[in-house]
């Protein structure tokens, strides 16, 4: 057999497992992504925090190398794109508040407002409108659509460029590492999304973290009524054109743990719960990232619809797996700060102890509690002898047994009631292109419709 053969075979084999467990299948192995960050990787390739993030391709070379010494089923890296890392040149040539780059060449998020709690109203009539007139000149001095367009529109096709060509730069070593590493190479194309908790938008992007905490007090009403009408901003943003059980939508869950509970299931919990029930119904899987300790929360978690995927900071493992085992995906929990300061003993006897607490019955990822930005974040050594173990050790019994709860187990239905689609003036729909266009066929509205759920989809990625 030729080295070709053995990695294609290798690929196979993650493909299928990948597969398996993403179908309640017992896999052979218990899936393992071992996912570095894109300023560790420079860094291991002895290059300044600011350069490659104008040229990505740079990348290749650390990226190459560290993929021979870390296991991973799944690539070490993923093209760039707004997910995956934040994109320097986008956020400075739209003149962004929300993200800047601070000195040691990470893109920070600094608390900023972008709606002033006397403008709940407008917000509530009109979202989109809203967002683009009021918010995102507030969040981006050089997306003045109104007062200065012909700027607006230049800085808003420059950054999508940027973006563009910032993730056809990172594209060749991606498809480098699939092709000789055997790599699972992820979800199909078009599987996956982003959006958020209608509650965490308002507050990370519109209202900031203080602004949101006084407005439960002292515009509770109007806050819960915000939330619903974001709710099908969030659901159309996220909603994937093509979903797949490999596939999710991401929604990093940002503000419960500061929240008292009686807050957290009148204003967070009802639009994010009917969120994923929406999305489950339309055979999409969500990934929640539960940040910092849901402890507290775990009875409110086992209300989400079965096959939901939790991603886990903190947290007691055996509590997780008893309360939520039977129902979700579970995913994380190994402290990243073992890694750094522990022996490489220590570190394999806690992923020994964790996989012992969630492998049984199936339904767990192996993951970390938070990514290492920088490279003395974790001992390497440490990191790579923590991947070889949870590869050997992690063998799943009984490989293609059913196990779980398949999404949409209960099976929820679309509601169009509540998930009207967006209407603004700034977003044409084929009706409106017909009415100005009365030759243009009905073959053509594919295309329309298309164009308008990109720009829709622009500007959202700009409030995350």
């Amino acid at each position: 057999m030729n080295n070709n053969q053995s990695v294609k075979e290798l690929q196979e084999q993650r493909c299928k497992d990948f597969s398996d467990f993403y179908q309640n299948r017992m896999p052979k192995k218990v899936p393992l992504s071992m996912v570095l960050p894109f300023h560790l990787m420079a860094e291991y390739g002895q290059q300044n925090p600011f350069d490659f993030q104008y040229d990505y391709s740079r990348l290749r070379e650390p990226v190459l190398a560290l993929a021979d010494q870390v296991y991973s089923d799944g690539c070490i890296s993923f093209p760039v794109n707004l997910t995956t890392g934040r994109t320097p040149l986008l956020y400075q040539l739209l003149g962004s508040q929300s993200f800047v780059m601070g000195k040691n060449g990470f893109v920070q998020h600094p608390e900023v407002t972008g709606m002033n709690d006397d403008e709940y109203p407008q917000l509530i009539e009109d979202p989109f409108t809203f967002l683009v007139d009021k918010v995102i000149p507030r969040q981006y001095q050089n997306l003045d659509f109104k007062n200065e367009p012909v700027k607006a529109m230049q800085r808003f096709n420059m950054a999508q460029k940027a973006l563009e060509e910032d993730t056809l730069a990172s594209l060749p070593w991606f498809m480098e590492l699939i092709e000789t590493k055997g790599y699972y190479p992820g979800a199909p194309l078009g599987s996956s999304g982003f959006c958020e908790a209608p509650f965490d938008f308002i507050a990370d992007q519109l209202r900031s973290f203080s602004g949101v905490s006084m407005d439960i007090r002292r515009h509770r009403a109007q806050l819960r009524e915000a939330c619903e009408a974001v709710l099908p901003l969030m659901f159309y943003w996220g909603l994937p054109e093509a979903p797949h059980p490999e596939g999710s939508v991401i929604t990093p869950l940002h503000m419960p743990t500061f929240m008292r509970e009686k807050d957290f299931e009148a204003l967070w919990l009802p639009t994010y719960k009917t969120m994923l029930e929406q999305f489950a119904s339309k055979g999409v899987r969500v990934m929640a990232f539960c940040e910092d300790d849901w402890s507290r929360y775990l009875d409110h978690l086992r209300e989400l619809p079965a096959g939901t995927h939790l991603m886990f900071e903190y947290g007691d493992p055996k509590a997780i797996k008893d309360k939520l085992g039977d129902k979700f995906i579970l995913h994380g929990l190994y402290p990243i700060s073992l890694i750094k300061q522990g022996t490489r003993q220590e570190c394999i006897d806690k992923a020994k102890e964790l996989l012992d607490i969630m492998m049984p019955g199936g339904g767990y990822v192996f993951g970390f509690d938070k990514d290492p930005l920088t490279l003395g974040d974790i001992n390497l050594e440490n990191y790579m002898a923590v991947a070889a173990f949870v590869h050997e050790y992690g063998t799943c019994e009984n490989p293609g047994q059913p196990f779980g709860m398949p999404l949409n187990s209960e099976g929820f239905t679309f509601d169009p009631d509540i998930m009207k689609p967006v209407k603004s003036k700034y977003l044409l729909t084929w009706e409106e292109f017909k009415k100005e266009n009365p030759l243009a066929p009905e073959s053509a509205r594919p295309r329309v419709e298309k164009y308008s759920k990109q720009f829709f989809d622009g500007i959202m990625d700009l409030l995350v």
